[in-house]
């Protein structure tokens, strides 16, 4: 062989050994080096939970998990569970976060080692950081007490906060920003009516804690003891609290409202039923001993009394098919079914003989419902018809309602 060919043979022998050499250093199966990915290596099974104080208007449930990978995972409030195939190594690290009432409230910090092929349970424990104060007045849809306005203030040694009330369809909301956590509050609820005066005043004292950070004042209802303002004379401003028991009534119309029609269920769901459900908007337990639902099957009408005898204020009531497998025991609250229409029905809630609420829903408008509650079209099985309460006022019109997956017992 020539000198040349010779030099080009060994050049090509080094080159190969170096490719060789390069292809069997990627593959290791260091578990911290980032070429893991490339390889068929078992991962861990992780299933992790967050542990937090519940608190309300949560937004969403974050985790970042850093590692051989790097994951970022959102989860809906209240579903606090993460499952997770990971890359084994020694070195993960898990940071939770928890957003309420629009900005970062808890947080929380893991560190774990993970062996291959291993299956572990994990849990962060999550710590707040901020607090704040969330109040919800219920007036009732008709807001009976006449109330139009309301405000809170917060007091502490440093800080003073004025916050107005903004309304629903059946509540008043106060709701303050983020609160240093270790700070002692005073708070002071007024409601106002249509004339400007005071009408109840809510006076209390609180601890933003890590434990803690949501304080827990809750007015149920303003039929509850609270203090009555009343002005004697233009210089005399005097407090007295009357406590006013919640009625138990028979009810009145715009008080139960129809709010989900579930009239074609999907067959292949196993959780799925025909259901009713039906709200209390007023502030009093109302008997239901005399009502009636009437469901339409075909071109007939049957009315089935309800076995229910009454209905906290602001609380559901889902009247379930008794003759499906797949009805709850506590969403049976009536004496028979009769089966409804699939695309197009009445229902229609009686108490003493009288019309409480009415619908009548429809896949499509006809010459004598041009306003009808949406349903599904035939053979498209699986949504309910569901009312937007803060359009109960316009609820017989198509726009109030929407078709959705079903949510008995949720408005």
């Amino acid at each position: 062989m020539s000198p040349i060919l010779n030099r080009i043979s060994t050049k090509c022998f080094l080159a190969a050994i170096l490719f060789c050499a390069a292809f069997f250093w990627n593959c290791g199966t260091d578990s911290t080096n980032n070429q893991l990915s490339s390889v068929d290596v078992e991962k861990t099974s992780v299933s992790l939970r967050f542990s937090y104080t519940e608190t309300p208007l949560v937004d969403s449930l974050v985790l970042d998990c850093l590692g051989p990978d790097t994951l970022h995972l959102i989860h809906a409030p209240g579903n606090p569970d993460f499952s997770l195939d990971l890359f084994p190594s020694d070195h993960w690290s898990f940071k939770a976060k928890i957003y309420a009432n629009g900005d970062l409230q808890q947080m929380g910090e893991l560190e774990a080692k993970l062996s291959a092929g291993a299956a572990v349970n994990l849990s962060i424990q999550m710590h707040a950081i901020v607090g704040f104060v969330y109040i919800e007045v219920p007036l009732g849809l008709n807001n009976s007490a006449g109330v139009t306005r309301g405000t809170m203030t917060l007091t502490s040694d440093k800080d003073s906060y004025t916050i107005p009330m903004t309304q629903t369809a059946t509540a008043g909301i106060f709701k303050s920003g983020m609160l240093k956590l270790g700070a002692n509050y005073d708070v002071e609820i007024t409601l106002f009516g249509e004339d400007g005066k005071g009408i109840y005043k809510l006076k209390d004292k609180f601890l933003l804690t890590e434990d803690s950070p949501v304080p827990n004042l809750t007015l149920n209802s303003l039929r509850s003891q609270v203090s009555l303002m009343v002005n004697l004379a233009p210089e005399k401003n005097v407090e007295l609290t009357l406590p006013l028991p919640a009625g138990y009534r028979k009810p009145k119309a715009n008080e139960l409202l129809i709010t989900e029609v579930m009239a074609a269920p999907d067959n292949k769901d196993t959780t799925q039923y025909e259901f009713v459900e039906i709200y209390n908007g007023s502030l009093d337990t109302l008997i239901l001993d005399d009502c009636a639902i009437g469901l339409t099957s075909s071109s007939s009408t049957k009315f089935i009394p309800l076995t229910v005898s009454e209905i906290p204020p602001n609380e559901i009531l889902v009247l379930g098919n008794p003759n499906s497998q797949n009805t709850p025991a506590l969403h049976i609250g009536t004496d028979g079914w009769n089966d409804m229409g699939n695309s197009k029905g009445f229902v229609i809630l009686k108490c003493d003989d009288i019309t409480l609420d009415s619908l009548y829903y429809a896949s499509e408008p006809d010459s004598l419902h041009p306003n009808v509650v949406p349903a599904v079209p035939s053979g498209k099985n699986g949504a309910s018809s569901q009312l937007n309460l803060e359009q109960w006022k316009n609820r017989q019109d198509s726009t109030a309602w929407k078709l959705a997956t079903p949510t008995p017992g949720i408005l």
